[in-house]
């Protein structure tokens, strides 16, 4: 099976929060919903925000955005109608990103039973794209055309007020809740009304190079939780749950993956250089005439 895992790195996230006027239902801090008692700590005044205000002001903190580091874990199941037995992937990715001008630093490690774990760095500057490639044990550097169109993508979806729009048609579907320090923002997707929609984003994501057939896609379950800080009104943390069906030959393939993502070191990163060494070293990827 060609299928690849689909693990989502920074440039696929999107903050995907929603405007309505609900007020946010307190939770206790191991998430079980509760009524107010008597003994709880008094009501900071942003406790009262409605879902569209915390909405806004989630906007607004991210036009100040710089830069963060980045903490995610991806377990993903792969079942395939020609062979019962599933595939369990994991991965983790460890992220630093400067907004402007575009750079990051990423340590990725992909696990798959029955083979040795495979751990790439990469590092994407002005000066390019630089990938370790483990099976040659080398520093590659992608052409300049690749590096474009990784910038492109990064921009358009880490544009957290392009990704708003697109969500504001689902706003009746949003939860709100919050505790003492956070509000909780989850969506729970039906899958017919979403199916167009993470067609859309697994196109923006992936493309055609993960192996599916967009056209075949079947959303069988999507949920996405976000954690916002009270101070800052940046986000914390992010889950997603995702399910879907697609048909690779004459297969029918179905995924089931869950993400947890933190979010932390805001605005706490200058600069991003690539070591002097990988540049030298780096053979140059020539893309195929």
């Amino acid at each position: 099976m060609k299928l690849k895992s689909l693990a989502l790195p920074l440039f696929a996230l999107v903050l995907l929060l929603s405007a309505c006027g609900q007020k946010a239902t307190s939770v206790s801090e191991n998430g079980n919903s509760e009524a107010k008692t008597k003994t709880e700590k008094p009501v900071q005044k942003e406790e009262s925000l409605t879902l569209e205000k915390v909405f806004e002001k989630t906007i607004t903190a991210s036009k100040d955005l710089k830069s963060l580091t980045l903490k995610m874990e991806n377990d993903q199941t792969i079942t395939s109608s020609s062979n019962s037995e599933p595939t369990a992937m994991t991965s983790t990715i460890d992220m630093d990103l400067i907004q402007d001008p575009l750079s990051l630093y990423q340590v990725m490690t992909m696990n798959i039973p029955g083979e040795d774990a495979i751990k790439t760095e990469s590092y994407f500057t002005k000066q390019g794209f630089f990938m370790y490639e483990p099976a040659h044990g080398a520093w590659m550097k992608f052409p300049d055309e690749m590096s474009t169109e990784l910038l492109k993508a990064t921009e358009q979806q880490g544009d957290p007020a392009t990704e708003l729009k697109k969500m504001q048609e689902f706003i009746e579907d949003f939860t709100f809740e919050q505790d003492n320090s956070s509000y909780i923002l989850t969506l729970n997707a039906s899958a017919e009304k979403f199916n167009a929609f993470m067609q859309e984003q697994l196109a923006q994501s992936f493309g055609q190079s993960a192996g599916l057939d967009l056209q075949s896609v079947d959303v069988s379950g999507l949920k996405y939780s976000y954690t916002i800080d009270k101070k800052t009104f940046y986000p914390t943390a992010m889950t997603v749950d995702m399910s879907f069906k697609t048909v690779e030959g004459s297969e029918e393939v179905t995924i089931e993956q869950k993400t947890n993502a933190t979010f932390s070191n805001y605005n706490g990163i200058n600069e991003i250089t690539i070591p002097e060494e990988v540049i030298k070293s780096a053979q140059e990827i020539e893309l195929p005439h």
